[in-house]
């Protein structure tokens, strides 16, 4: 008898507990909001292992690296971010400048393409950035494919998804991030242009060289203007214009008495003029300024893969 009691206190005492769970899982259904939750845990676990920005910074001024840069930590960053938002195209283009520079070219390239448009909007740090390294390969036609995009997206765009993305406001929030978003889109674009129209001059493109050097130099906001011009007049020299050529490479010369290459250029025009005393003239101004020049030219050739 005492046995069966004690069978029937437990099957009591288990269905007091049973209901109780079921309740309470009943109450969690209906008031527990476990998207929330689950968003909030991420948030937290991202806030958690954000990195300190500073050196990722200062290496894209130019600055030299610190031994100790968390390079790995910045990649595991950006890979923790993509693991609760795998269509996040900016931070898969900030993983692709880590991974450059990392030398893991061939990754950070699948992430540049991965990440080169959104909603059939062309991004242009991505776009730049593969046409910088296959130019750099001395692929010109790919370089020139992927440059044509970048000109082509809308600078606006790219300055309203860059303001708006949570990693990229995390960057912003640098100490040492004291720069102009919409100035550093301005001088991008003047380099886009710039690798765009080196490369069509070694396709031999010099009609579409033409035609991309006066978009260029239109656009009041790129600099390097001075290069424009001295393209516009080698693509000029190239279609039997010598005397446009030479109007070009003057208007250069206006803005930037220093480049040795439009001397030179200059020089090599007049040579087959026939006119010999300005070619020797000009030939002998771009000997001495190569003597001079510090590396400052060509511009292309210190153009770096860039993320801001």
């Amino acid at each position: 008898m005492p046995r069966w009691n004690l069978i029937i206190s437990l099957r009591w005492l288990l269905s007091r507990v049973g209901f109780i769970y079921i309740v309470a899982f009943l109450f969690c259904l209906v008031f527990v909001d476990f998207k929330t939750l689950d968003e909030r845990t991420k948030i937290r676990h991202l806030n958690d292992s954000i990195p300190d920005f500073s050196d990722l910074v200062l290496f894209s001024r130019g600055k030299a690296l610190r031994d100790d840069t968390e390079w790995q930590r910045y990649a595991n960053y950006f890979k923790l971010v993509l693991s609760y938002m795998p269509d996040d195209a900016l931070t898969k283009q900030l993983l692709g400048f880590v991974e450059y520079y990392f030398g893991h070219e061939g990754r950070a390239i699948d992430l540049f393409k991965n990440s080169s448009d959104i909603k059939g909007q062309g991004l242009f740090w991505s776009n730049y950035n593969l046409g910088l390294i296959y130019y750099k390969k001395g692929d010109w036609s790919q370089a020139a494919d992927y440059l044509f995009k970048t000109i082509a997206s809308n600078p606006k765009l790219t300055g309203f998804l860059m303001q708006n993305s949570t990693v990229y406001r995390q960057i912003f929030a640098s100490p040492f991030f004291r720069f102009s978003l919409e100035a550093d889109l301005h001088e991008a674009q003047g380099r886009a242009y710039v690798l765009l129209l080196s490369s069509l001059a070694h396709l031999g493109q010099y009609e579409k060289m033409f035609l991309v050097s006066k978009v260029a130099v239109s656009n009041p906001d790129l600099p390097y203007k001075d290069v424009f011009y001295a393209d516009a007049g080698i693509a000029c020299d190239n279609m039997g214009r010598p005397q446009e050529a030479l109007l070009f490479f003057e208007k250069s010369l206006s803005l930037q008495k220093s480049n040795p290459d439009v001397y030179y250029d200059m020089a090599t025009l007049y040579g087959r003029l026939g006119q010999s005393q300005q070619a020797a003239q000009f030939l002998q101004a771009s000997y001495a300024l190569h003597l001079k020049d510090k590396g400052t030219f060509p511009y292309e050739a210190h153009f770096n893969v860039q993320v801001f």
